[in-house]
């Protein structure tokens, strides 16, 4: 792990010549913790080695932390996070009190030995590829991310969604809660997670909630959990999403297709797997905060 610069009397000096492009890299990491090179090109630079080559440098003059574990074969991309520079630029930008150097080390050490964190980067990675999507697609866009943190406290402890988005593809406007299944929790699990998305949407926050699994076989096993449980029709909008089904991954801003925008995507209770845009509500709903944020 390489956490970088600490010492306070070096960030004015090391925050000279930040640019707007590195205050979006900030922004993105004081809230969402943790992201790929690759998923800051995808949503903030132009190219894949444009973003690595930055970053190096905001490593360099502590703005930014970094880690990986060591893997075989190959080596695992590095993660980025806020390094004291870059935390206390953050919190003076946003009028809060500054972290104190050892704090930031220490908010780094825990994401480099969490658990949690893959799966957050799971998370991310869902949304950077979104953006890197709209950035190549006419008329699409990424309208709204929140974090699990933010969208939890919204939903008034009944479910702690991964995330919230709003997606728009032309005239289809998709606004979502999100679950990114890694496969340890068992199906049962998730299957009452639905029904907590129930309990959501009869205290009026009603949105369709997205699996991403990591197979077909799970996705097959979950739906027929959930017929199982709601014979006749699903208390709430419920798609799936099997990872196997994806194109391998690459390093361009642009996913490769099949991507997470195209006909992967199948609708609790249908046979046809349908485009992410297709899954918006056919009706107007009702404006919610969320919308209105």
């Amino acid at each position: 792990m390489e956490v970088g610069a600490a010492s306070r009397a070096d960030v004015l000096r090391q925050s000279r010549g930040l640019t707007a492009r590195d205050a979006e890299v900030i922004s993105y990491l004081a809230r969402h913790q943790v992201l790929t090179a690759l998923q800051l090109a995808r949503l903030v630079f132009g190219s894949y080695s444009h973003a690595r080559s930055r970053l190096a440098v905001l490593h360099e003059r502590g703005v930014l932390a970094r880690f990986r574990h060591d893997i075989w074969p190959g080596s695992q991309p590095w993660r980025y996070a806020l390094g004291p520079v870059g935390a206390v630029v953050h919190a003076a930008a946003t009028g809060v009190a500054l972290p104190r150097p050892a704090t930031v080390t220490e908010t780094v050490l825990r994401l480099a030995h969490s658990a949690h964190t893959e799966h957050r980067l799971g998370v991310n990675d869902f949304f950077a590829t979104l953006a890197g999507h709209a950035r190549h697609a006419p008329e699409c866009a990424l309208d709204e991310w929140w974090p699990e943190s933010e969208i939890g406290e919204t939903c008034a402890g009944i479910v702690r969604p991964d995330a919230f988005g709003k997606y728009t593809d032309h005239d289809h406007t998709l606004s979502f809660f999100y679950e990114h299944d890694t496969g340890t929790e068992t199906i049962e699990t998730l299957v009452e997670k639905v029904g907590k998305y129930a309990e959501l949407a009869d205290a009026g926050l009603r949105k369709p909630t997205l699996f991403q699994l990591p197979s077909t076989s799970r996705e097959r096993n979950f739906h027929v959990a959930l017929a199982q449980r709601w014979p006749h029709k699903a208390p709430v909008p419920v798609a799936t999403l099997p990872s196997d089904q994806l194109a391998a991954p690459g390093f361009h801003i642009a996913p490769a297709s099949p991507s997470i925008v195209d006909a992967l995507w199948l609708p609790v209770g249908h046979t046809r797997r349908r485009a992410l845009a297709d899954l918006a509500p056919r009706t107007t709903q009702l404006t919610t905060h969320l919308d209105a944020a």
